[in-house]
Order: structure tokens, then sequence, then C-alpha cells
């Protein structure tokens, strides 16, 4: 607090008319920290009356240098910065007539201000009045004056130039010691009986300026025990006005609404918050202890749902982002952790060097202001406590700060609520400094006993999360203590995809969301699953929203829309753009949200809003490339109450995967139908699970309206195949080597696969008519068995059935003759021997007509069918068999001189290779043409008939 004085009654850099505060505003707060004990004080006398040494008429006064400088709690003589400041009026005096005597009557009024206690939150003054009272004695028979008891002359300190009086004291004035003599006698100042003469100031996020002066008025003089007031007319004496600021509060609480967390020392993470026995009674302890992953040590942080209409300062109706903290263990919510004692001052501990408080857990209190709490990174000005996201835990009812009596003790303990009573008395105490921790749900999880695949239709069962996830692996302990009620449940999705992908939730994905609020103005970006809103004051009605993604290694947009009271959906905005406009009054019932673009093949949408009069109403957004017009709302779709707080946050899904079975605390087992099972054939089935708490049960005034209704995060199960019938297709063999297209097949109905086939066919495998092509029209099709005699036109197929399917593709070997080849003359005649009597050659020289022999296949000891395109200079065979053309006969013709020429036919040769291929065999791998080149033979081989 920082004090300014200046004779002429104005405050010199005061904020007093920047900062109006209201009489009422400042009774009604008067009023509500009296009703939390605030001001129960007996005696608020200062211990260090600095106004006795001021001079009288001084004026303006103040010890160790107030002037423009900041007061700090004193504590006695002993303590070097004491700090107050005053004002001291001169004398007002008067004649009085007694006994034919005249005396000349006085008295000076001194106002003494300083601090005797302070915190995070509440600044107590106290104001001591000091009289000073004396005469002219000229009575010589020692009458003494002032000399009086138990009336009525009326004292008050006022604030601010009101009307009204902030604190009465009682005027009597008595200088019984004096009045002996003739002379002066004065008695100098004076505290006399003066009680009650305190006042709480609670800190603001502003400096406010307070100023303060002393009245009296004197009514009843008496001199000797008797009536004495002639010529008194009601006097009246006031001293000058001095001003203060109550500084503001550096409280920056944190955004750690809506989440489940444990709270641990700063200095040690295995010391946390603990309800030992987790009991749900009323004033049930909270105690530091080990961390041991139990509900007896998570919290659930929600908005405070403070009712205390008289409350007003520049943090709203309900000061922003007061939390309260339900611990987790009470399946109801109905227990809140509790200031149990509300105010910082009962009068009792009159040390003045701290303040310490029981810490509970309690139901009494569930909306009050002693359930209310700031969690802050910083204490005060310039002072942060140590580590990141260190925090001081600050009782909004008093300002006293949750501690640890025996900070460095590992054992259990009471944690209590304590304050040194000095401005930063906790900034440098590491027992009250604090780390808020989110704590997920997460864990592995399996489906059908680790089996990969299904074969038939039967229940599918996910494994017990209290088996291998955490929080909590054990409820015994905590149905124990909480009459047989689990505090959580597990909800369970299924769902079947093409993928094979398990759902988590580690992709780093997470919507951030912001709004504008009626009567409190722009909330701060946060997490969406947590909220963008507040559930808890009818006041505060969501005016603007926006949304957008981060962190998402898709691509895609987030889009939204909002259901206007007044009638009609907004146009959609996407990725950060608002719907709506803060300052206009604006009011919406409804909201949409959904995904696009590759981001929704991942993800899906868990949906929440709340509306008042309404509360909590949830849904699911799946799908890929919605629109607005198919998305469903959530909130209130009849448009008639107002839109408070939304919570939108990311469901993991394999890539495209479609629903089965939506949240249901009843699903860990899946009941698969037949027909089910016949449509999920080669697909495989998923499993996401959340840890959620019973909210249906929080109804009712007292605790309603949850924000947190489960653990952040989801844990995937799977995934498991749905075993179709196995359909192998063997092309060109019919071992494992020959295998060209394996499919997984629907029961019921099937054909062949048009990819088996396609990647059966080999290049340039043709027909006679199609020599040359590039498709091959030489496959032959499928077949039930390896000799081809069974063609496969298609069947019913049955679960658990494996079909070998196979097929051959053909070749033709093609007979041409070479470039410089003879080819047969016109009418002549050929001989096996040069001789007239030889037998005649008939077709010599001309090229093999194949269709005219038997044909036959046999390959790998399987024999096969007649292909049936042989003809002339052309044989059809099966690609990989084996053909060995046989080498004409030498032949001879006689010339017309009479002499015998031979003809001699040189080897097959290949068009592949060129090479002879008359002493062996070739294999059929595409299609082939033999070269044949007649000619004549050497002059030395020619036989002549001369």
């Amino acid at each position: 607090m920082r004090f300014d004085k200046h004779d002429d009654g104005k405050s010199e850099g005061s904020s007093l008319g920047d900062t109006p505060i209201t009489r009422r505003g400042l009774f009604a707060a008067l009023a509500v920290a009296a009703g939390l004990g605030l001001l129960g004080a007996d005696t608020a006398l200062g211990w260090d009356y600095w106004g006795q040494n001021a001079a009288i008429g001084q004026g303006a006064w103040d010890a160790y240098g107030m002037l423009n400088g900041k007061i700090n709690c004193c504590r006695g003589r002993s303590n070097p910065i004491n700090q107050c400041m005053g004002w001291a009026n001169g004398w007002t005096e008067w004649y009085a007539f007694r006994y034919a005597y005249v005396q000349i009557l006085r008295y000076a009024l001194n106002l003494q201000v300083e601090c005797d206690y302070e915190n995070e939150l509440w600044f107590h003054l106290s104001f001591y009045p000091l009289t000073a009272c004396g005469d002219d004695n000229y009575n010589p028979r020692g009458h003494r004056l002032w000399f009086a008891a138990d009336h009525d002359n009326l004292g008050a300190i006022k604030e601010d130039e009101q009307e009204n009086n902030i604190v009465t004291f009682d005027g009597n004035l008595t200088n019984e010691e004096l009045g002996v003599g003739t002379g002066r006698h004065d008695t100098g100042w004076k505290h006399y009986q003066y009680h009650d003469t305190g006042k709480w100031y609670r800190r603001t996020s502003r400096d406010v300026t307070h100023r303060w002066c002393a009245d009296l008025n004197i009514f009843n003089i008496y001199v000797e025990g008797v009536s004495h007031d002639e010529n008194v007319d009601a006097l009246h004496s006031q001293t000058g006005w001095i001003s203060s600021t109550v500084e503001h509060t550096y409280l920056t609480t944190e955004d750690i609404q809506g989440i489940v967390c444990r709270i641990h020392a700063a200095d040690d993470d295995t010391l946390n918050w603990d309800v030992r026995d987790a009991s749900i009674s009323d004033a049930t302890d909270i105690y530091q202890q080990a961390y041991g992953g139990n509900f007896n040590q998570l919290f659930l942080t929600e908005f405070t749902k403070v009712r205390d209409d008289t409350y007003q300062s520049d943090w709203g109706p309900v000061p922003g982002f007061l939390t309260t903290m339900r611990p987790a263990h009470v399946a109801d919510g109905s227990r809140a952790v509790n200031a149990s004692w509300g105010g910082p001052w009962d009068g009792k501990e009159f040390s003045h060097t701290n303040c310490t408080q029981p810490f509970q857990i309690n139901s009494a209190g569930v909306q009050s202001r002693a359930s209310a709490w700031w969690a802050a990174k910083r204490f005060s000005e310039g002072t942060a406590l140590y580590g990141d996201g260190a925090m001081a835990i600050i009782s909004d009812a008093s300002g006293l700060c949750v501690n640890r009596p025996n900070a460095t003790a590992a054992k259990p303990s009471k944690l209590n609520l304590f304050h040194s009573g000095y401005k930063d008395g906790v900034a440098g105490d590491r027992a009250s400094a604090w780390v808020v921790k989110e704590v997920p749900f997460k864990g592995a999880l399996t489906l059908n006993d680790g089996k990969p695949e299904l074969t038939r239709a039967e229940p599918m069962a996910c494994s017990d999360p209290l088996l291998t996830c955490s929080p909590c692996r054990n409820w015994s302990d905590v149905k124990k203590g909480n009459g047989g009620n689990a505090p959580t449940h597990f909800s369970y999705r299924w769902y079947q995809s093409e993928s094979d992908e398990v759902p988590d939730g580690c992709s780093g994905a997470s919507i951030i969301g912001t709004c504008h609020l009626s009567n409190f103005g722009d909330m701060p970006e946060c997490a969406a699953y947590r909220h963008v809103g507040m559930n808890m004051s009818e006041l505060m009605c969501i005016e603007a929203l926006s949304l957008r993604l981060e962190g998402s290694p898709w691509q895609g947009s987030i889009r939204y829309s909002m259901l206007a009271k007044d009638g009609g959906w907004s146009d959609a905005a996407a990725d950060g753009e608002p719907v709506g406009e803060g300052g206009r009054s604006l009011r919406w019932s409804a909201i949409k949200v959904w995904l696009t673009g590759d981001v929704s093949l991942h993800f899906d949408l868990e949906v929440r809003a709340f509306n008042s009069n309404v509360g909590w109403t949830a849904g699911y957004v799946s799908g890929t490339g919605l629109d607005a017009p198919t998305v469903n709302g959530v909130g209130d779709l009849t448009a008639s109450n107002d839109l408070r707080c939304v919570q939108v946050d990311l469901i993991p899904k394999p890539e495209g995967a479609v629903v089965l079975r939506d949240f249901s605390r009843d699903g860990r087992i899946l009941n698969i139908t037949e027909d089910e099972f016949a449509d999920m054939q080669d697909r495989y089935l998923s499993c996401v699970v959340m840890q959620a708490f019973p909210t249906e049960l929080r109804k009712g005034t007292n605790h309603d309206s949850p924000l947190v209704h489960r653990f952040h995060g989801f844990v995937g199960a799977g995934p498991v195949h749905i075993a179709g019938v196995k359909v192998v297709y063997h092309a060109d063999g019919v071992d494992d080597d020959s295998i060209v297209f394996t499919e997984t097949a629907r029961v019921g109905h099937h054909t062949a696969s048009a990819e088996a086939t396609a990647a059966a066919l080999k290049s340039r495998c043709n027909l006679n008519d199609h020599f040359g092509e590039e498709k091959s029209t030489g496959f032959t099709g499928w077949f039930y068995d390896a000799e081809l005699t069974s063609p496969y036109g298609g069947s019913e197929l049955t679960a658990g059935e494996e079909l070998h399917l196979y097929g051959r593709n053909r070749c033709t070997v093609r007979i041409e003759y070479a470039e410089g080849s003879l080819h047969p003359e016109e009418g002549a005649v050929y001989r096996t021997a040069a001789s007239d009597s030889a037998p005649e050659a008939a077709g010599a020289l001309e090229l093999p007509d194949y269709g005219k022999g038997h044909e036959s296949h046999s390959l790998g000891g399987i024999t096969l069918p007649a292909i049936g395109d042989d003809g002339c200079a052309h044989k059809a065979v099966y690609w990989g068999e084996r053909v060995a053309p046989a080498k004409p006969e030498e032949v001879y013709r006689k010339t017309s001189d009479g002499t015998w020429r031979r003809y001699v036919p040189i080897c097959w040769l290949t068009s592949a290779s060129q090479q002879s291929a008359s002493t062996g065999s070739i294999t059929a791998k595409r299609d082939t043409v033999l070269y044949i080149k007649w000619s004549l033979a050497q002059a030395d081989g020619v036989v002549s008939s001369k």
C-alpha cells in the first residue's frame, strides 16, 4: 500500500478519479469479508502509536518516510521497517463557567493509519484515533476537569468523503490526573478505549486509491462529574484527508480449468496432495504423500460456481478463472477442496506474525468462496516461483497459500493454509510452491487375447484397462471409501477399416479455441478439449468463437458454424476465423464442428456444449468431406437457451475407418452378427477406449455442470483381421513360385479376380491370329485343377475355405524361311536319293504343317489339354514347355540336263539367339520364330548321273 499526504486534503498521484469506488461496492465487499470471518478481530489496536509523537497541529505526519512510499505490515517497535501515517489537528478551545470562575477547555484529534496484516489478496488497515485534552485551570481548590465515564461523545473514521462511517469509536475524554493548581494542564495523545478500528481491503487487478479522515463530535461535557455544556453547541472536529493506494494483486492465474491433475511439491515430484483415507466425509484432511498413481491423489479442476451476487470488483461478478478442485475419488463430485475457516483473521491469533488454517475437502462450501482457488505462477511483483510451472495455490476467501508444514518430509503429514502476514510472505517459501500436472489416460490394450485374426462370428473382447492402463489400476480402496461406487468408468468405441493401423493419441495434433464472453471479454486461447467459454455463470454467454488445428501431421481444416438464438445457422468459418463478434450482444444456442481433408481420415471429433437452463449436451462427428448441412448440431437446437461453453477434442481412428459401435461403457465386448462378419471380410477391427466420470450423477444445485467429464487421452487396441476366404491364383505352375495373386474374398458368391488375371498375363503371349500384339490372348483362364480340365466360372465361398485356382499362358512356335533360303520350285520333284527309283519326298522344302499331327502336352509331370491351335508353320505350346524341332532330311532334284542336285537343310535358327536348335530343345518363354534355310550342297557332295 502506498500513502501520499497533503495538508490540503488532496491526494497527489491518486487514481481516485480514474477508479471510482462506490459506497455500495465498498460495503458489499465489507459484508462479504465479514461473512467469511475477515472482520472478526476483538481488538485491532496498533502495536505502535507513532501518532503520539506528532505535535499538536502538525497536520499530515508520517513515520519512517511514508511520503510517496509504500506501507508494509507493522509488527512492533522492534521492527525497523514500521510504517504508518496520520494527521494531527490543532486545539479546539472554549470557555467554561463553573462556580463563578472561568476555565478554558481544549481537545485535539489525531488519526494514525497502519497495516497490520497483508497477503496476496487481502490487506488489513488499522485506524487509530488519538485524542488529547487539557485546560487552563483557575480553580484554586483543585477541581478536575473532563472527568466523566460512559458518556456518548461519538467518533468515526470516514472513507472516500462519504457520509457513512466505516469505523466508529468512543470519543469520551478525561484529564482526571490534571486540574490541580493553576496554569495550563494538557494530557498529550491518548488512545483510551477504542475498539474495532480496522478494515479489510481486497486487492483487485488494479490499484485502488482511498482517502480517510477521523471525525469527532462532542455532545457531553462534564466537569467534576457534572454536566457542563455552557456555550457548547455540539463541538465538531475533523482531521484533514489522507490518501493511500491499495496496490493491485499480481495474480496471473494459469489456465488449468477442465483437467484431471495431481499436485506435487515443486521441490519433490514424489510428494503429492493426497486424501489419504479416500473418505467422502466432510472435513477430510489433505496430506502430502508419495505418488502412488491412485485416485486419492487426483483432483478435477473446474470453474468455481460461487453464488455471491454481493461481491463486486473489477474481476467481475464472479472472479474470472477461479478454480474449484474436486477430489476425483468422490463419484458424485459433491466434495471440494476447502479453506474450512474462510478468512485469514479470526481474532484469536493475536501474534500478528502469521496465519495458519486447516486445509480439507468438504461439502459444505462447494459453492462458497472458501472452495475457490487461484493457481498463480507469480505471487507478487517481480517475484516468480522456482522452476517452470511452479505455482502458489491461494484461497480466494483468505489469500492464504497451501503449505507443507514439514517442507522436507517425505512422510505423510497434513497440509495447511499459511501466510506470514507480510507482502511477499510466501514468495520465497518453497513449502508453498506446487506444480499442477495433468494426468492423462494412457496404457496398452489388446483385442481377442492378442490373436491377430478372427475366423468366425464370435464375441470380440478388449482387454481390461484396469490391468494395464493408468492412472488407476486398482479400485478396491477407492470403492471401499466411496460407498462401493466407482469414481470412473471406461467407454469403448469400435471401428472397422481397410487399414491395419492402430489408433492412438500421439500424433501431436490438438484443437485450440478462444471466444468472447458477455460481461467478461476475450478469453485467452486454450486447448479446446478443456473449455472455450465458461459454464458457471449465466452472465457469461458466448458472443464470438473461433477454433483452429495445431500440430496436425495431415493436411485439412476444422470448420464450424453456430445457431443464432434469433434463428438460422451462421456461415461456416474455418481455421481460426471468428463466428460472431464481441460487443454486439449476440447470442447463440448450438454449434456444429467438422473436419475436412486428410485430417478427417485420421480423426473424429467429440463435441460438448453447455447451455443455460439445459446443461451439457454432447455428440460425436465422424466422416470425410462433410459440409454444414450434413453435420449434426450440438447444444440447444430449439434456439431457446444461451450457449455458454464448448469443448472440442480429436478422437484418433485408423485411416478412413467407419464407426461400428459408438462410445459405450458396456462396450468392452463386441458381439458380431453373422451378417456383420460377412460384411467385414478382409477388414480390420480396432477399438478406442477412454476413461470417463459418471457425470450423470452430478445433478442438482450443488454439483451440476461438470467441466471435467473424462481423463484426457485415448488408448487404442487392435487391429484384428477379419478372416475371409483365401483365394490363391497359380499361373504357369502349381508350386509356391507360381503364385501370382492372393486375395481374401468375402463369404458368398465369388468370381475370379480381374487383378489376378492381369497379374498372370505374360507379355507377347499370343495365338495364331494375334501374333505380335502386346496384350495376351493366349491365357487359358482359371481352372479348379492343375490339369486345366475344370474351368472356374465362379462359386459360393464359405468362411474358413481356401481356394486354389490354376491357369497357364500359351505361346506359339512359328516356322519361317531364313534370308537366302531356297524355296520349293513349282513342278519340281524331290526324291530321297539321287535316283529315279528313289521314293518321292512329298512337300520337300515346304514349311511343316503341325495341324496334321497329334497334339499332346506334358509339363512338370502334368498332362495338359490340347490347345487346338496348331497349323501350317506354327505350333501352340504352354509357357515353359520345352520344344525340340526335328530337322528335315536332305532331298534331291533331277535337273534338265540329267544331273542331280542335293538340297541340304541348315539347322533351325531361333529369332532370339540365332543359335542352332537342331541338337537340343527350346523352352517356350515367349512367342518364338524358328527359321529354316535350304541350300545346295557343296560341289563335292553332288551326285551326277553322267
